[in-house]
Protein backbone atom coordinates (compact mmCIF):
# COMPACT_ATOMS: atom_id res chain seq x y z
CA UNK A 1 0.00 0.00 0.00
CA UNK A 2 2.95 2.64 0.80
CA UNK A 3 4.49 2.04 -2.59
CA UNK A 4 1.14 2.49 -4.23
CA UNK A 5 0.52 5.97 -2.54
CA UNK A 6 4.45 7.04 -2.93
CA UNK A 7 4.22 6.33 -6.69
CA UNK A 8 1.12 7.86 -7.16
CA UNK A 9 2.23 10.96 -5.15
CA UNK A 10 5.58 11.08 -7.12
CA UNK A 11 3.53 11.71 -10.03
CA UNK A 12 1.84 14.24 -8.58
CA UNK A 13 4.87 16.44 -7.18
CA UNK A 14 6.66 15.46 -10.99
CA UNK A 15 3.47 17.71 -12.23
CA UNK A 16 3.46 20.84 -9.75
CA UNK A 17 7.55 21.32 -9.46
CA UNK A 18 7.43 21.14 -13.17
CA UNK A 19 4.32 23.04 -13.65
CA UNK A 20 4.67 27.44 -15.30
CA UNK A 21 3.76 29.40 -12.65
CA UNK A 22 3.41 33.09 -13.44
CA UNK A 23 5.55 35.60 -12.77
CA UNK A 24 4.06 39.22 -12.61
CA UNK A 25 7.12 42.03 -12.67
CA UNK A 26 6.03 43.66 -9.11
CA UNK A 27 5.60 40.56 -7.35
CA UNK A 28 8.84 38.52 -9.01
CA UNK A 29 9.65 37.69 -5.44
CA UNK A 30 6.35 36.64 -4.10
CA UNK A 31 6.04 34.00 -6.58
CA UNK A 32 9.10 32.73 -5.83
CA UNK A 33 8.48 32.93 -2.30
CA UNK A 34 5.22 30.94 -2.77
CA UNK A 35 6.82 28.51 -5.20
CA UNK A 36 9.27 27.47 -2.42
CA UNK A 37 6.36 26.65 0.03
CA UNK A 38 4.57 24.46 -2.39
CA UNK A 39 8.35 22.82 -2.98
CA UNK A 40 8.45 22.09 0.77
CA UNK A 41 4.56 21.08 1.36
CA UNK A 42 5.08 18.84 -1.41
CA UNK A 43 8.08 17.04 -0.18
CA UNK A 44 6.28 16.55 3.05
CA UNK A 45 3.33 15.12 1.28
CA UNK A 46 5.84 12.88 -0.55
CA UNK A 47 7.55 11.76 1.88
CA UNK A 48 4.37 10.73 4.42
CA UNK A 49 2.79 8.97 2.09
CA UNK A 50 6.04 6.74 1.29
CA UNK A 51 5.79 5.78 5.45
CA UNK A 52 4.32 2.22 5.55
CA UNK A 53 1.15 2.14 7.41
CA UNK A 54 1.79 1.64 10.98
CA UNK A 55 0.17 -1.85 12.20
CA UNK A 56 -1.21 -1.16 16.00
CA UNK A 57 -4.23 -2.76 16.89
CA UNK A 58 -6.37 -1.72 19.87
CA UNK A 59 -8.54 -3.47 21.39
CA UNK A 60 -12.06 -2.59 21.85
CA UNK A 61 -14.75 -4.85 23.39
CA UNK A 62 -15.74 -8.49 24.03
CA UNK A 63 -18.82 -10.95 24.60
CA UNK A 64 -19.39 -14.48 25.23
CA UNK A 65 -21.66 -15.92 22.66
CA UNK A 66 -24.37 -17.83 25.19
CA UNK A 67 -24.95 -21.71 24.56
CA UNK A 68 -22.34 -21.68 21.39
CA UNK A 69 -20.29 -23.96 21.10
CA UNK A 70 -16.31 -23.70 19.67
CA UNK A 71 -16.79 -20.90 17.52
CA UNK A 72 -14.09 -21.29 14.46
CA UNK A 73 -14.75 -18.96 11.42
CA UNK A 74 -17.18 -15.86 10.49
CA UNK A 75 -17.92 -14.23 7.87
CA UNK A 76 -19.83 -10.93 6.64
CA UNK A 77 -22.41 -10.15 4.45
CA UNK A 78 -23.01 -6.44 4.94
CA UNK A 79 -23.86 -5.57 8.33
CA UNK A 80 -24.65 -9.43 9.28
CA UNK A 81 -21.80 -12.31 10.42
CA UNK A 82 -22.06 -15.69 9.96
CA UNK A 83 -20.26 -17.74 12.75
CA UNK A 84 -19.70 -21.23 13.05
CA UNK A 85 -18.13 -23.82 15.61
CA UNK A 86 -16.11 -27.04 14.34
CA UNK A 87 -18.33 -28.86 16.76
CA UNK A 88 -21.60 -26.95 16.60
CA UNK A 89 -24.71 -28.04 14.77
CA UNK A 90 -26.05 -24.76 13.93
CA UNK A 91 -24.54 -21.29 11.89
CA UNK A 92 -24.84 -18.05 14.52
CA UNK A 93 -25.93 -15.16 13.33
CA UNK A 94 -24.74 -11.70 14.84
CA UNK A 95 -25.11 -8.44 14.34
CA UNK A 96 -22.32 -5.47 14.25
CA UNK A 97 -23.09 -4.94 18.11
CA UNK A 98 -22.26 -9.11 18.34
CA UNK A 99 -25.63 -9.66 19.45
CA UNK A 100 -27.75 -12.89 18.16
CA UNK A 101 -30.07 -12.46 15.95
CA UNK A 102 -31.00 -16.04 15.08
CA UNK A 103 -29.33 -19.57 14.20
CA UNK A 104 -29.55 -21.47 10.84
CA UNK A 105 -29.54 -25.18 11.60
CA UNK A 106 -26.87 -27.26 9.68
CA UNK A 107 -26.70 -30.50 11.24
CA UNK A 108 -28.82 -32.49 13.53
CA UNK A 109 -27.80 -33.31 17.23
CA UNK A 110 -28.96 -35.18 19.86
CA UNK A 111 -28.85 -34.28 23.93
CA UNK A 112 -25.40 -32.59 23.68
CA UNK A 113 -25.12 -29.19 22.57
CA UNK A 114 -21.18 -30.28 20.61
CA UNK A 115 -21.38 -33.09 18.19
CA UNK A 116 -18.90 -36.24 18.53
CA UNK A 117 -15.39 -35.49 17.67
CA UNK A 118 -15.16 -38.32 15.71
CA UNK A 119 -17.65 -37.79 12.92
CA UNK A 120 -18.08 -34.48 13.17
CA UNK A 121 -17.63 -32.25 9.73
CA UNK A 122 -15.41 -29.94 11.50
CA UNK A 123 -15.69 -26.34 10.08
CA UNK A 124 -13.11 -24.52 10.74
CA UNK A 125 -12.80 -21.77 8.12
CA UNK A 126 -15.13 -19.65 5.92
CA UNK A 127 -15.66 -16.92 2.88
CA UNK A 128 -17.97 -14.77 1.21
CA UNK A 129 -18.71 -15.89 -2.74
CA UNK A 130 -21.01 -14.96 -5.02
CA UNK A 131 -23.47 -17.63 -6.65
CA UNK A 132 -25.46 -16.13 -9.52
CA UNK A 133 -24.49 -12.66 -8.67
CA UNK A 134 -25.77 -13.03 -4.75
CA UNK A 135 -24.06 -13.78 -1.90
CA UNK A 136 -23.27 -17.12 0.01
CA UNK A 137 -21.20 -18.22 3.01
CA UNK A 138 -18.54 -21.36 2.22
CA UNK A 139 -17.93 -23.17 4.88
CA UNK A 140 -14.94 -25.75 4.67
CA UNK A 141 -14.48 -29.05 6.29
CA UNK A 142 -10.64 -29.08 7.63
CA UNK A 143 -9.91 -31.91 5.90
CA UNK A 144 -7.98 -33.38 9.32
CA UNK A 145 -10.22 -36.58 9.25
CA UNK A 146 -11.17 -38.74 5.89
CA UNK A 147 -13.99 -39.00 4.68
CA UNK A 148 -15.82 -37.00 7.74
CA UNK A 149 -14.39 -33.60 7.45
CA UNK A 150 -13.67 -33.54 3.64
CA UNK A 151 -17.59 -31.32 2.94
CA UNK A 152 -17.71 -28.15 2.26
CA UNK A 153 -21.26 -26.43 2.97
CA UNK A 154 -22.77 -23.69 1.19
CA UNK A 155 -25.34 -21.46 3.10
CA UNK A 156 -27.91 -19.45 0.89
CA UNK A 157 -28.64 -16.63 3.35
CA UNK A 158 -31.89 -15.59 1.59
CA UNK A 159 -33.27 -18.74 1.67
CA UNK A 160 -31.60 -19.81 4.82
CA UNK A 161 -30.76 -23.52 3.39
CA UNK A 162 -27.55 -25.43 3.46
CA UNK A 163 -26.19 -27.26 0.85
CA UNK A 164 -23.41 -30.30 1.47
CA UNK A 165 -20.64 -30.40 -1.44
CA UNK A 166 -18.38 -33.37 -1.03
CA UNK A 167 -14.78 -31.94 -1.27
CA UNK A 168 -12.79 -34.88 -1.34
CA UNK A 169 -11.41 -34.88 -4.47
CA UNK A 170 -9.91 -31.76 -3.86
CA UNK A 171 -8.94 -32.17 -0.49
CA UNK A 172 -7.29 -35.18 -1.67
CA UNK A 173 -5.15 -33.19 -4.03
CA UNK A 174 -4.41 -30.65 -0.95
CA UNK A 175 -2.98 -33.86 0.73
CA UNK A 176 -0.76 -34.39 -2.22
CA UNK A 177 0.92 -31.34 -1.29
CA UNK A 178 1.24 -30.90 2.47
CA UNK A 179 1.48 -33.15 4.81
CA UNK A 180 -1.32 -33.14 7.82
CA UNK A 181 -3.76 -31.68 6.00
CA UNK A 182 -5.64 -29.08 8.65
CA UNK A 183 -7.48 -25.93 6.77
CA UNK A 184 -8.30 -23.68 8.94
CA UNK A 185 -8.40 -20.13 7.34
CA UNK A 186 -10.13 -19.17 3.90
CA UNK A 187 -10.44 -15.61 2.22
CA UNK A 188 -11.08 -14.59 -1.39
CA UNK A 189 -9.03 -11.95 -3.31
CA UNK A 190 -10.68 -11.84 -6.71
CA UNK A 191 -11.14 -15.35 -8.20
CA UNK A 192 -8.92 -16.81 -6.45
CA UNK A 193 -9.77 -18.79 -2.56
CA UNK A 194 -6.82 -18.93 -0.37
CA UNK A 195 -6.70 -21.60 2.19
CA UNK A 196 -4.66 -21.35 5.29
CA UNK A 197 -3.68 -24.84 6.10
CA UNK A 198 -2.42 -25.00 9.59
CA UNK A 199 1.06 -26.37 10.97
CA UNK A 200 1.30 -28.47 14.35
CA UNK A 201 4.91 -29.16 16.62
CA UNK A 202 4.88 -32.40 13.56
CA UNK A 203 4.65 -30.23 10.68
CA UNK A 204 5.89 -26.53 11.29
CA UNK A 205 5.48 -25.25 8.16
CA UNK A 206 2.18 -23.44 7.93
CA UNK A 207 1.14 -22.77 4.22
CA UNK A 208 -1.47 -20.65 1.83
CA UNK A 209 -3.33 -23.16 -0.89
CA UNK A 210 -4.15 -20.63 -4.07
CA UNK A 211 -7.70 -21.98 -5.85
CA UNK A 212 -9.46 -20.80 -8.58
CA UNK A 213 -13.18 -20.92 -7.49
CA UNK A 214 -16.07 -20.47 -9.88
CA UNK A 215 -20.03 -20.66 -8.98
CA UNK A 216 -18.71 -22.89 -5.49
CA UNK A 217 -16.36 -25.41 -7.96
CA UNK A 218 -12.86 -25.18 -6.79
CA UNK A 219 -9.94 -25.79 -8.20
CA UNK A 220 -6.19 -25.76 -6.54
CA UNK A 221 -3.24 -23.98 -8.54
CA UNK A 222 -0.20 -23.87 -5.87
CA UNK A 223 0.77 -23.42 -2.69
CA UNK A 224 2.93 -20.55 -0.33
CA UNK A 225 5.00 -20.78 2.20
CA UNK A 226 4.43 -18.25 4.76
CA UNK A 227 6.76 -17.13 7.20
CA UNK A 228 6.79 -15.55 10.63
CA UNK A 229 8.84 -14.89 13.92
CA UNK A 230 6.45 -17.30 15.89
CA UNK A 231 6.86 -20.61 17.18
CA UNK A 232 5.06 -23.59 17.00
CA UNK A 233 2.10 -20.85 15.96
CA UNK A 234 -0.41 -22.54 13.24
CA UNK A 235 -2.32 -20.09 11.14
CA UNK A 236 -6.48 -20.02 12.31
CA UNK A 237 -7.96 -17.18 10.30
CA UNK A 238 -7.66 -14.70 7.46
CA UNK A 239 -9.64 -11.85 5.40
CA UNK A 240 -8.45 -9.57 2.67
CA UNK A 241 -9.46 -5.68 2.47
CA UNK A 242 -10.02 -5.42 -1.11
CA UNK A 243 -9.91 -1.57 -1.73
CA UNK A 244 -6.60 -1.52 1.13
CA UNK A 245 -5.14 -4.56 -0.59
CA UNK A 246 -4.22 -5.92 3.10
CA UNK A 247 -4.22 -9.20 4.26
CA UNK A 248 -5.10 -9.91 7.66
CA UNK A 249 -4.49 -13.09 9.33
CA UNK A 250 -4.79 -14.53 13.07
CA UNK A 251 -2.29 -17.57 13.90
CA UNK A 252 -2.49 -19.59 17.26
CA UNK A 253 0.23 -21.57 19.34
CA UNK A 254 -1.33 -24.72 20.65
CA UNK A 255 0.88 -27.78 22.44
CA UNK A 256 -0.77 -30.64 19.89
CA UNK A 257 1.81 -33.01 17.07
CA UNK A 258 -1.15 -33.25 14.92
CA UNK A 259 -4.38 -31.93 13.01
CA UNK A 260 -6.68 -33.97 15.16
CA UNK A 261 -6.07 -33.58 18.58
CA UNK A 262 -6.31 -30.20 20.86
CA UNK A 263 -3.21 -29.19 22.89
CA UNK A 264 -2.68 -26.85 25.52
CA UNK A 265 -3.77 -23.47 24.35
CA UNK A 266 -0.84 -20.77 23.76
CA UNK A 267 -1.00 -17.37 22.97
CA UNK A 268 -2.76 -15.74 19.98
CA UNK A 269 -1.23 -13.32 17.41
CA UNK A 270 -2.67 -11.05 14.60
CA UNK A 271 -1.33 -10.34 11.55
CA UNK A 272 -0.96 -7.48 8.75
CA UNK A 273 0.28 -7.85 5.19
CA UNK A 274 -0.03 -4.62 3.38
CA UNK A 275 0.43 -5.08 -1.06
CA UNK A 276 -0.53 -8.60 -0.79
CA UNK A 277 -1.76 -9.10 -4.33
CA UNK A 278 2.02 -8.75 -5.17
CA UNK A 279 3.17 -10.93 -1.92
CA UNK A 280 0.85 -13.22 -3.07
CA UNK A 281 2.91 -13.72 -6.22
CA UNK A 282 5.68 -14.98 -4.67
CA UNK A 283 6.41 -18.72 -3.52
CA UNK A 284 7.33 -17.69 0.03
CA UNK A 285 5.13 -15.09 2.00
CA UNK A 286 6.75 -13.22 4.76
CA UNK A 287 4.27 -11.74 7.24
CA UNK A 288 6.48 -9.40 9.45
CA UNK A 289 3.76 -7.39 11.27
CA UNK A 290 2.17 -9.35 14.20
CA UNK A 291 0.65 -8.19 17.45
CA UNK A 292 0.56 -10.63 20.65
CA UNK A 293 -3.02 -10.48 21.53
CA UNK A 294 -2.61 -10.70 25.03
CA UNK A 295 -0.43 -7.88 25.07
CA UNK A 296 -3.59 -5.67 24.17
CA UNK A 297 -5.46 -7.24 26.67
CA UNK A 298 -5.72 -9.62 29.23
CA UNK A 299 -9.32 -10.57 27.77
CA UNK A 300 -7.49 -12.98 25.27
CA UNK A 301 -5.72 -15.01 27.82
CA UNK A 302 -6.75 -19.25 27.24
CA UNK A 303 -8.43 -17.90 24.57
CA UNK A 304 -7.59 -19.74 20.88
CA UNK A 305 -8.18 -17.37 18.03
CA UNK A 306 -9.80 -19.03 15.40
CA UNK A 307 -10.80 -16.44 13.01
CA UNK A 308 -11.09 -12.78 11.72
CA UNK A 309 -13.65 -10.89 9.90
CA UNK A 310 -13.27 -6.82 8.54
CA UNK A 311 -16.17 -4.90 9.72
CA UNK A 312 -18.06 -2.94 7.94
CA UNK A 313 -16.49 -0.04 9.59
CA UNK A 314 -13.30 2.17 8.90
CA UNK A 315 -10.43 -0.08 10.57
CA UNK A 316 -12.27 -2.40 12.80
CA UNK A 317 -12.18 -6.23 12.50
CA UNK A 318 -13.83 -9.01 14.66
CA UNK A 319 -12.55 -11.66 15.84
CA UNK A 320 -13.90 -15.18 16.70
CA UNK A 321 -12.26 -17.23 19.83
CA UNK A 322 -12.91 -21.26 21.13
CA UNK A 323 -11.53 -21.89 25.21
CA UNK A 324 -11.59 -25.76 24.11
CA UNK A 325 -13.91 -26.21 26.60
CA UNK A 326 -17.05 -25.71 24.72
CA UNK A 327 -17.51 -21.93 24.69
CA UNK A 328 -17.15 -18.85 22.21
CA UNK A 329 -16.21 -15.32 22.98
CA UNK A 330 -16.32 -12.72 20.20
CA UNK A 331 -13.91 -9.53 20.07
CA UNK A 332 -13.64 -6.02 18.41
CA UNK A 333 -10.16 -4.44 17.38
CA UNK A 334 -9.26 -1.13 15.49
CA UNK A 335 -6.29 -1.29 13.94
Amino acid sequence: MGLTWCSTNGVLILYLLNRKWPVYGPVLIYSAFMKLIYMVLISALFFSSCVMREFNPVFESSKVAVSYPSGSTISRIGDKFYLMGDDSAEILVLDKHMEETERIPVFTRGEEMRLPKESKADIESSVVIAIKDKPAVLFLGSGSLSPHRDSSFLLNPELKEVDRIDSRAFFDELRREVRDLNIEAAALLSEELLLGLRANTSNPDNYIAIAGIKEGSVTFKRKILIRTSLRNAGISGMDYHQEEDLLFFTFSSEDTSNAYDDGKIGESYLGFLPNAREALQQQELVVERIVQLSSLSPEFLDQKIESVSIMNEPRKLMLVADDDEGNSKIFTVRY
